[in-house]
């Protein structure tokens, strides 16, 4: 070395060059353990909603079919404007109904009355729109009014019109709420991932935390209960991209685990200092203090073989520290909190 100086600093170069290499494969690595803890769930997550909306989209074609012969069947006949103005009444009535839909056993009594009323005036053989009426709460005073103004077999066709009217709202309903579920999904994954934004930025804690709930709420929604409590100023910490969000998964997960999928998740927000302060806290059976010495530890796992890999905490370490933070873990039996310190950017100042 003292003979060649220009080898030693090759040497050097090279040994910084594979230093940074071994750790550009670890970061890797630790996204694609974050992945594909969330993948699965999230395909389900996407899978739901767009399997309703399709659902719905199919049963909406079957509607429009109904009612368009109703309306072919009532065109065939001399309504005069009051029954065509009392017809669209009732239709803007019930489709436009603000009430919550009726319990179950309302539905039940009401589907009861109104098939009775359909069958007094001949029309036994419209169970199944007496069962979509009920769901919407509709009376059977309202459909009385129709028989009393309109011959049965024009009421009939109105009554197939305003049923299918009815069902057509509910479809697109569902339609809108399945499509805004998958349209939310896609943003908190965007935000989660920080797909289009600088790999450096003042990230809001509170929600990145909300972000990383929604991306596990296939698992939350199993039996576990979360109970929020945030300071209402928004805390930003200086973050590489997504990583914040590796750590509250893992956190997060881990905690889920302790309950076996069952139990309440605590989420608290608070100032101290100069940082922000996140805890994630379980009431699982908690930490024994053997295993407590040894969870930061790479490839420590108490997990059953294949389900646990030993890097989870360890990576939540390796990142709380990189970003010049500092994390804490105190456990019982039925009380186990994760603190994370992470210093505020001047922003939040």
């Amino acid at each position: 070395m003292q003979r060649m100086p220009v080898l030693t600093q090759r040497l050097v170069g090279l040994l910084s060059d594979r230093i940074r290499e071994t750790t550009r494969i670890e970061q890797q690595r630790d996204r694609l353990v974050a992945l594909g803890k969330l993948s699965a769930g999230l395909a389900h997550e996407l899978n739901n909603p767009a399997s309703a909306a399709k659902r719905a989209s199919g049963q909406l074609r079957q509607t429009l079919k109904k009612i368009k012969d109703a309306s072919h069947e009532l065109g065939r006949r001399n309504l005069t404007p009051a029954h065509k103005l009392e017809i669209e009444s009732l239709e803007t009535s019930f489709i436009q109904q603000n009430e919550p839909p009726p319990d179950a056993l309302t539905a039940s009594d009401l589907e009861g009355q109104i098939d009775s009323l359909l069958r007094s005036h001949g029309q036994n053989d419209l169970w199944q729109l007496s069962a979509d009426l009920a769901h919407r709460g509709v009376k059977p005073a309202a459909l009385e009014s129709l028989f009393a103004k309109l011959g049965a077999d024009t009421a009939r066709a109105a009554l197939i019109r305003l049923s299918a009217s009815v069902e057509i709202a509910d479809l697109l309903n569902q339609i809108e709420s399945s499509v805004s579920r998958i349209s939310d999904l896609v943003l908190a994954i965007k935000e989660y991932t920080y797909m289009d934004q600088a790999p450096v930025q003042n990230v809001d804690v509170v929600k990145s935390l909300e972000n990383t709930l929604t991306i596990l709420n296939h698992k939350l929604k199993k039996g576990v209960n979360v109970k929020r409590e945030y300071q209402k100023v928004p805390f930003l910490v200086n973050s590489f991209g997504s990583e914040l969000n590796q750590v509250w998964t893992n956190l997060i997960d881990n905690a889920i685990d302790a309950m076996n999928g069952k139990g309440e998740l605590r989420v608290r927000t608070y100032r101290d200092d100069g940082c922000v302060v996140v805890e994630i806290g379980d009431n699982g059976s908690g930490i024994a203090p053997q295993v407590k010495a040894h969870i930061f530890e790479p490839f420590f796992t108490t997990k059953a073989v294949g389900q646990g890999t030993g890097l989870g905490l360890d990576t939540v370490q390796r990142i709380v520290k990189k970003h010049r933070g500092n994390i804490q873990v105190a456990s019982e039996p039925g009380n186990t909190v994760f603190q994370v310190w992470l210093p505020l950017s001047e922003a939040s100042s």
